[in-house]
């Protein structure tokens, strides 16, 4: 015959007590487990990766999730699986952007994920006065920005932008007008909006320092701009640029021949990219060149700018100062010489570049 066990009803609380906290015990007993998984999965999330050197990586509009992640990780900048949970678990998956990445120094696979979910980094260009399209393609190009020959090619063809400055027959080439300037560039920008960012800022910085006269008429500008490039390119010192213009304006007054050596140079550029006037001395073949860039052997202006002048030199050329100088010579140590005569120059040449 079976015992019949009768408990009390505080036996029962109690029995009830101890079998809850024996279950909760169990519970957590068996969590501990996941829960050392999840400080482990967090920790790799957030273990850094250093980078010796950046690390650029194109991620194209058509690539799918795990094509990306894998990318990341085969350049050594993340883990792929930590990655891939992460940005799972938030919900980002779907959300990164395409372009080109440039990663550097430390980062965690957070870091990564939330850098591609923003969107490609900006990259700061710098380009100093003077600098030529061909110049400036080369920097856009060591940037990562373009394909080298992109910019040159965009450059000749001014009619597919739409600034008023630029209405003008003449306007052949965007050289003259690419203001020189430090720029953020977003790496998912293309080549056209690369160049208006330039001419937007020459539309802020050169326009409105302009008269009334030459802002209502783009040629007039234009024939500034050439004038300003020949002295950007010829006159080191700011001080001397003024008297400079005076120089060229006069030449073209009396009808001489500007004679300007970094015009010359330009023209030879023109048949090799990588051609530097720095780098070789002007030889008498030089300046025999059949270009209309060779303005020794033509008296008009050059048919573009030849650079891309600052705001000085584009102010020398607009406000010229008169002197009875009619030559001037650079130093190689960036110091102008000026003189009223041709025998004058010619000793100056014999003293100075000798």
């Amino acid at each position: 015959m079976a015992t019949k066990i009768i408990l009390t009803p505080e036996e029962l609380a109690s029995f009830l007590k101890k079998e809850k906290f024996g279950f909760i015990l169990l519970g957590l007993c068996a969590m501990i487990p996941f829960m050392i998984w999840g400080v482990w999965i967090i920790g790799e999330m957030h273990r850094e990766v250093i980078l010796s050197e950046p690390s650029t990586v194109t991620i194209e509009k058509s690539a799918g999730f795990f094509e990306i992640v894998d990318t990341i990780s085969e350049n050594g900048i993340a883990r792929s699986a930590s990655l891939k949970l992460y940005l799972l678990a938030t919900g980002r998956a779907g959300r990164i952007q395409s372009g080109t990445y440039v990663f550097s120094g430390s980062l965690s696979s957070v870091d990564v994920a939330r850098q591609l979910v923003q969107g490609p980094n900006d990259i700061s260009v710098i380009i100093p006065e003077g600098y030529t399209v061909f110049d400036i393609d080369r920097r856009l190009a060591q940037a990562g920005l373009i394909a080298r020959g992109d910019f040159i090619e965009i450059s000749k063809k001014p009619d597919l932008f739409s600034f008023e400055f630029l209405r003008s027959d003449e306007v052949t080439s965007l050289e003259g007008f690419l203001f020189p300037d430090t720029y953020r560039f977003s790496q998912s920008m293309d080549i056209k909006d690369i160049a208006g960012k330039m001419l937007s800022n020459f539309e802020k910085k050169v326009v409105p320092n302009m008269p009334e006269r030459v802002r209502q008429d783009p040629g007039t500008l234009y024939l500034m701009l050439k004038i300003a490039s020949l002295i950007e390119k010829e006159v080191p010192g700011k001080l001397d640029r003024a008297l400079v213009s005076g120089i060229l304006w006069k030449r073209i007054e009396i009808g001489m021949p500007l004679q300007v050596d970094a015009s010359v140079a330009y023209a030879l550029r023109l048949q090799d990219p990588n051609w530097q006037l720095q780098d070789h001395a002007l030889s008498a073949t030089d300046l025999k060149i059949k270009s209309l860039y060779n303005t020794y052997k033509y008296k008009d202006v050059p048919p573009t700018p030849i650079s891309n002048p600052g705001l000085e030199s584009i102010l020398a050329a607009l406000n010229p100062q008169s002197s009875q100088y009619l030559y001037y010579l650079s130093t190689k140590d960036g110091v102008t010489v000026f003189s009223k005569t041709f025998e004058e120059h010619n000793d100056a040449k014999e003293k100075y570049l000798k």
